[in-house]
């Protein structure tokens, strides 16, 4: 396509986004009772689950730069109430403020006020549990993924979930600082140079052309300075807590008594989107880490591009990630041509990018079109991500799980 004829379509995708953000929050404001289910899903695993949120210290100016979120299994009977999805009145508030471009006000409010299956505070048990760092997507959240996090944790595994400042729609911290995401953060990655070779990429006719889009992409300077400041704060995350004496440092001590008890020799990051981007870069140069799960994210860089994977990967991808050719847009990752490299790939046709995330039982009809979401069921999409999710990281981290859980299938 000549550069001429491509300038109508470049005006059209600048446009796209705010028609699409202005029916939805039309629809969703029309239709607010049916925004989200009455009741929240238990998981499904044998352990209780707690939950903590937590700051790391040194890691920005603010508290809010060092946020996460922690769900890990507890001993039943201990906590205090159920955790609201979004927390006390004052972090509704800052939730609010960051969600409303996409949500509203009032469909925020009705997503932020259930109940989860987590109990703030519990007493943790005395678990050699294995260890996954999340990361949320770009202007997503450090509870965008909590039915997954409270899967992982009744399944006997210590869950930290890393808020991304300046990247995260909201970040509320525990001392009540926060960090809301502006618009012209949101805007920083679709740069005319973004939009050109996202452009080239979704119209090219031939596997060669979608390539070149491909290798491209991998040289946007937005991109690279994003994927670079990503890659540096889950580093540091990682530094500040894979050692006991950095975690009595930089944490509180009742966030230690949460952390002490897992096994910090066996790490999997999990992220969904840009998240699970960096989450399979971190992996490919960190020895302490030993699998990552790429949960719909276009994998950004040249450094897993037709190389092996140094830990075993999940990669699973909506009908979004889906080319003209027919491959997925990761195709060409995680794998050297002619490789065995161990990645598992999973792809669901009647995804879209957000059912990755809690936001798949949000809304109704067209609403969960212009979310993103696709034709899915709800509940069918969250059993899908926890269940691959979990039976992959068992066979990598717990393969005595995995093996006893097989047998168990088999009789």
């Amino acid at each position: 396509m000549t550069d001429w004829a491509k300038k109508p379509l470049l005006a059209a995708l600048m446009t796209r986004g705010a028609a699409i953000a202005l029916a939805r929050r039309v629809l969703i404001r029309l239709s607010l009772r049916a925004a989200v289910p009455p009741t929240w899903r238990r998981p499904a695993g044998p352990h209780p689950v707690g939950v903590r949120d937590a700051v790391i210290s040194d890691l920005g100016p603010t508290a809010a730069d060092g946020a996460v979120r922690i769900w890990y299994p507890a001993v039943a009977g201990t906590g205090g109430e159920a955790r609201a999805y979004f927390g006390d009145r004052e972090e509704q508030r800052t939730m609010v403020r960051g969600l409303s471009p996409l949500l509203t006000a009032p469909g925020t409010r009705a997503l932020g006020a259930r109940r989860t299956a987590s109990r703030r505070d519990a007493v943790p048990a005395t678990t050699s549990a294995p260890v996954v760092l999340f990361s949320h997507g770009f202007t997503g959240f450090v509870g965008q993924n909590t039915h997954l996090c409270e899967h992982l944790a009744s399944a006997g595994y210590l869950v930290v979930s890393v808020a991304y400042p300046g990247a995260a729609a909201a970040i509320a911290a525990p001392d009540g600082s926060e960090r809301v995401m502006t618009a012209k953060e949101r805007r920083r990655l679709t740069t005319p140079e973004f939009l050109r070779t996202f452009l080239d990429l979704v119209t090219a006719r031939t596997t060669t052309a979608e390539d070149a889009a491909l290798a491209r992409a991998a040289t946007i300077d937005a991109l690279a300075a994003e994927n670079a400041r990503w890659a540096r704060h889950l580093s540091a995350v990682l530094d500040a807590l894979l050692s006991a004496a950095q975690r009595v440092r930089r944490v509180d001590a009742a966030t230690c008594a949460a952390l002490d008890p897992a096994d910090w020799s066996r790490v999997a990051l999990v992220g969904m989107s840009f998240g699970g981007s960096t989450s399979a870069n971190v992996a490919q140069v960190d020895p302490r880490i030993s699998a990552a799960v790429n949960l719909d994210g276009l994998q950004q860089g040249e450094l897993l591009r037709l190389r092996d994977a140094r830990v075993p990967m999940l990669v699973m991808s909506s009908s979004g990630s889906r080319l003209r050719s027919g491959r997925v847009i990761t195709d060409l990752h995680y794998e050297a041509r002619e490789s065995r490299a161990a990645v598992q790939r999973v792809f669901v046709p009647d995804a879209r990018h957000h059912a990755f995330t809690d936001l798949v039982e949000f809304g109704e009809g067209p609403v969960r079109r212009l979310l993103d979401l696709g034709t899915i069921d709800a509940e069918r999409m969250l059993d899908l991500v926890a269940d691959t999710t979990l039976d992959f990281l068992d066979a990598t981290l717990r393969p005595a799980v995995s093996s006893s859980a097989e047998g168990r299938a088999r009789r």
